[in-house]
């Protein structure tokens, strides 16, 4: 028997899409039993070229600030089994956009612009985008590439224009009274390298003031809002990177009290939002001037005298004010004595830089007022001209973070100088007075000018004080010269004079070296001592009291129709016929007052 066998086989071939182009792929059948095993024809098959490819990522969203340039990276990819070169376009393009291949592999768009790309089956390629949004809003631009341009890929780009900068501060003092104008810089300004469109800039007055202008600015609106305060607004368009600058006027209310502290702020506002001004400007309202006076002791003063100021600081306002100081700018021919600085009668520490004296005076309640003395001497040359001196005083408000700085009126006291006491210019002057304070240095207003005391100069010749308690030797010989006060003609010890050029033999005696103008003053004690007062003594022809004022006093009075001469002590008291004198009594340093003797009269 004969055995017959047929075969008719259909076979699909899947070709991996990995597989190159132009590969050759070949395929035989083979039929077999348990007989025989019969082989087909050989069926052969070439992989012609496929073009595929793939983008990613898709779709890449950024926020950015108009003017702000970005790069974003999206990676080609070769998914086909052949070579293939695929167009790379942009496609609606606001953004100034370009693409190149990163082919360094840096990140960088620093190759050049791409407009097709060429790579092997699986090669890939980062293409970076590069887009600048120069405006604000939603801006998209759409990369296309692929075998027939069927792949895209989109970057958005969400672009917000930042808050604008501003700042306000105040022009000028920022101490305002009552009344008086303030004026503030607003300035804005454009951080951005594009131009910033409809910025608002607004400003909230405070109640203290009062609206006067915007300059320069004609479009400004006006409205009164909550408590009491003024809203100002207006519009303005910025260039890019641009900053303006606005001079705001306000009047301070009357009526707002000392030491009120304004704080004000602005703010400009766009699409980006609302930017402050800060810190705050802040000022602070003081009216009430400090009130100054000035006063000097004599007025006409010889060369080389002393004279002594007076200046009298008065706080007005209706709060207390804070670090005082007293600032006066003596003549510069003064020579002023430091260490005769007394504020409220108490030494106090003071400095003087160039022309500049400052006494600090600490703080001054409402309507009080504090006194300020010192002493200076007046130069030997320059007679005739007028000794300008002026002051002032400055202080700080109390409160807040602002110091007020108050200041006082202008204040002058001059004096003017006598001619030379002689043609040589050899002449000694002084003073005798009570130095009431110790301090061999005599105080106009606390110290007691001697009239009549009796000078003696080696030599013969004497002189006798005047109201003033000044004596004067005109044309004395140049060299050492010995001087001497006279103890029966002052009613009060004379104090060791330390001052003299090689101090004193004794008290009320001085040796002195004239030249030119030569001061020597002669301090007596103050009758104090300690005494316990006989209040009345009676005598046969006189009656005599003593108080103590603050000296001792001696009041005798002559009931006789004769003369009568009183011994008390060591001092002697003459009287004419029905007399009553007072007089200091000169202090015995006994614990009571001496009793009075009537004595026959030289």
């Amino acid at each position: 028997m004969k055995r017959q066998a047929s075969l008719c086989l259909l076979s699909a071939l899947m070709i991996s899409a990995g597989t190159p182009a132009g590969v050759v792929i070949e395929n035989t059948a083979v039929y077999e039993d348990d007989l025989i095993r019969i082989p087909s024809n050989t069926v052969r098959v070439t992989v012609t070229p496929v073009c595929a490819a793939d983008l990613a990522p898709t779709l890449t969203e950024r926020s950015v600030q108009p003017g702000d340039t970005v790069t974003t990276p999206f990676v080609l990819t070769n998914t086909g089994n052949s070579t293939q070169t695929y167009p790379v376009t942009l496609g609606t393009n606001d953004l100034g956009a370009q693409v190149v291949a990163d082919l360094n592999g840096n990140g960088l768009p620093d190759d050049a612009a791409t407009s097709s790309v060429t790579l092997d089956p699986d090669g890939r390629v980062t293409l970076l985008v590069t887009a600048t949004a120069q405006t604000s809003g939603l801006h998209t631009v759409t990369l296309t590439t692929g075998c027939e341009g069927n792949l895209t890929a989109t970057l958005k780009l969400n672009s917000r224009h930042i808050a604008p900068l501003i700042t306000k501060t105040v022009l000028g003092d920022n101490t305002i009274e009552e009344n008086a104008t303030v004026q503030y810089r607003i300035t804005v300004t454009n951080p951005e390298r594009v131009a910033m469109p409809d910025v608002v800039i607004e400003d909230e007055l405070n109640m203290a003031l009062e609206f006067v202008e915007v300059n320069p600015e004609s479009s400004v609106s006006v409205s009164a809002i909550d408590g009491g305060r003024t809203l100002l607004r207006w519009r303005t368009d910025l260039a890019a990177s641009e900053s303006k600058s606005y001079v705001l006027t306000a009047r301070i209310r009357r009526g707002i009290p000392d030491d009120t502290e304004v704080t004000n702020t602005a703010n400009a506002t766009n699409e980006g939002g609302t930017a402050i001004s800060t810190p705050p400007a802040i000022i602070r309202v003081f009216t009430s001037r400090i009130l100054v006076s000035k006063a000097v002791e004599p007025v006409l003063v010889d060369p080389g005298g002393q004279v002594t100021y007076t200046v009298t600081v008065f706080n007005p306002s209706t709060t207390t004010i804070t670090d005082t100081v007293m600032i006066d700018t003596p003549d510069p021919v003064l020579s002023v004595d430091l260490n005769s600085v007394t504020v409220g009668g108490k030494p106090m520490p003071a400095t003087l830089e160039g022309q500049t004296l400052r006494v600090p005076l600490g703080s001054l309640n409402s309507n009080t007022g504090v006194t300020v003395r010192y002493t200076a001497r007046v130069p030997l040359q320059a007679a005739g001209r007028p000794v300008v001196n002026s002051v002032v005083a400055s202080a700080r408000g109390r409160q807040g973070t602002v110091i007020a700085t108050i200041v006082s009126n202008l204040a002058a006291a001059n004096v003017v100088m006598r001619p030379k006491l002689s043609a040589s210019g050899n002449d000694l002057v002084g003073r005798v007075y009570v130095d009431r304070n110790r301090n061999q240095r005599f105080e106009q207003g606390t110290d007691t000018p001697l009239q009549n005391a009796r000078v003696l100069l080696a030599g013969g010749r004497e002189v006798t004080t005047d109201s003033n308690g000044l004596y004067a030797f005109a044309n004395v010989p140049s060299g050492m010269h010995a001087v001497r006060l006279d103890p029966q003609s002052v009613p009060y010890k004379q104090a060791v004079n330390a001052d003299s050029l090689h101090g004193a033999f004794e008290a009320g005696s001085a040796v002195v070296q004239v030249n030119a103008l030569t001061v020597q003053d002669f301090p007596l004690l103050p009758n104090v001592a300690g005494v316990s007062l006989t209040s009345r003594w009676t005598g046969p022809n006189t009656t005599v009291a003593f108080t103590a004022a603050p000296d001792i006093i001696l009041t005798a009075a002559n009931r006789s129709d004769r003369a009568v001469c009183l011994l008390i002590g060591s001092q002697r008291v003459n009287l004419n016929p029905r007399q009553t004198l007072s007089t200091p009594l000169l202090p015995s340093g006994q614990p009571t007052a001496p009793t009075p003797q009537e004595v026959t009269c030289p």
